[in-house]
């Protein structure tokens, strides 16, 4: 039920972003969209919440419907309120293999997690106003993804402490 619009229920704004200027992924392309429920109040830092494979978790047609969730989970209070940032993979356009996805998800180390600390949440916060207590940041992916979410949280404990991994290696 948390995944189907509630009676009642705010819908927050969801802004979509292009990203083709990363100095950690040269040559890549990619967009990124930044939910943010109707509650948010930019005197009070929100939480975050980052999601690899970005458009799979948005995507209101989709399985999950992320924006809808978050709505719905801000609303009844079961979480405080959260900005949700959708995230795909890089994808270098017009190559004969675009895809970026398994070399930037899949790698343990720390460039993922220094491309979304470096990169997409400073720019996030250009826009929106988001806590610094790392107890109220969280990422999460599934497959490769869930494997990113994993890496991130285990070298960066300092900024993401909350990992939602599913089907992760």
């Amino acid at each position: 039920p948390d995944s189907a619009l509630q009676p009642d229920v705010p819908v927050g704004e969801t802004i979509e972003f292009d990203w083709n200027d990363s100095a950690i992924y040269p040559g890549t392309s990619r967009k990124f969209w930044v939910h943010v429920p109707a509650q948010y109040d930019p005197a009070e830092p929100a939480s975050l919440m980052v999601f690899q494979d970005g458009w799979w978790y948005l995507d209101p047609g989709g399985e999950v419907r992320g924006a809808i969730v978050l709505d719905n989970l801000v609303h009844r209070g079961d979480i405080p309120v959260t900005i949700g940032v959708f995230v795909d993979p890089g994808i270098f356009p017009d190559a004969e293999d675009p895809k970026n996805r398994n070399t930037e998800y899949d790698a343990y180390d720390d460039s993922y997690v220094g491309f979304l600390l470096n990169e997409i949440i400073p720019e996030v916060g250009k826009h929106y106003s988001i806590a610094e207590d790392p107890d109220q940041w969280g990422i999460c992916g599934g497959s490769s993804g869930g494997n990113c979410a994993f890496t991130a949280a285990w070298l960066r404990p300092d900024k993401f402490r909350r990992v939602i991994g599913y089907l992760s290696s």
